[in-house]
């Protein structure tokens, strides 16, 4: 989906890097400019800042492995992976979530059968499924990585219906623990609403009626006014 605002990073790397004081942006197409001035930068809007990773010491070793091994075949973010199935089960292959999501990326059902696995107890299996759906994702939203983990917790629909991310407080909550997993932090801009709809009908009888939901059945002249 086009996100029209542009999504501005900023490094904040260790002193004396190589990078320490630059503004790195991705744009709309998800493209990393990399920049020495703030010309444009809007304080206002989302933003993503880098800080010393927190999951490098708590990824079982098997895991580990296991993940480094599928995120190179699927050329994918080892980071985004290893994050997202801390943030999802804590790498407990039996976790099992309220709404029924199992495993190390706790997948649904529906997910598992899209990537054609069948026992979601699977490590392997549910790992490498894991994988291609971050991959798909990654794909679709051109490496935004808020974008990426919304969908991956509220699913692509919600994404759609809201333009963007969801003003749901979970999916908030779990994009920014993912990102600090991820070494990064998020802020998040006010939510955009979708637009609704004003329709004006007027009825067989010839009363008029302003309203943003239609009857089931209607006789008359119907006019979208917003």
């Amino acid at each position: 989906m086009k996100h029209e605002a542009t999504v501005l990073l900023i490094a904040w790397l260790s002193t004396g890097s190589l990078f320490a004081g630059l503004i790195v942006r991705q744009d709309k197409n998800g493209h990393i400019i990399l920049t020495n001035t703030i010309e444009g930068f809007n304080p206002k809007k989302n933003k993503i800042t880098f800080k010393p990773s927190s999951y490098s010491t708590t990824i079982p070793t098997q895991y580990k492995d296991k993940i480094q091994s599928l995120t190179q075949k699927h050329d994918l973010r080892e980071d985004l992976v290893i994050a997202v199935a801390k943030a999802e089960s804590s790498f407990n292959p039996f976790a099992v979530s309220p709404k029924g999501a199992v495993g190390l990326m706790q997948l649904m059902k529906s997910t598992a059968q899209q990537y054609g696995v069948f026992n979601r107890y699977n490590a392997h299996d549910n790992l490498e499924a894991g994988v291609k759906h971050l991959k798909y994702l990654y794909q679709k939203y051109n490496g935004n990585i808020p974008l990426i983990l919304a969908a991956y917790n509220a699913g692509e629909k919600s994404v759609q219906k809201y333009n963007g991310i969801p003003p749901y407080p979970e999916t908030k909550q779990y994009i920014r623990r993912v990102m600090s997993l991820m070494g990064m932090s998020y802020t998040f801009s006010p939510t955009v609403r979708p637009k609704t709809k004003i329709y004006k009908y007027t009825t067989a009888a010839g009363k008029t009626i302003i309203t943003d939901t239609l009857p089931d059945e209607i006789a008359g002249h119907i006019e979208i006014i917003n």
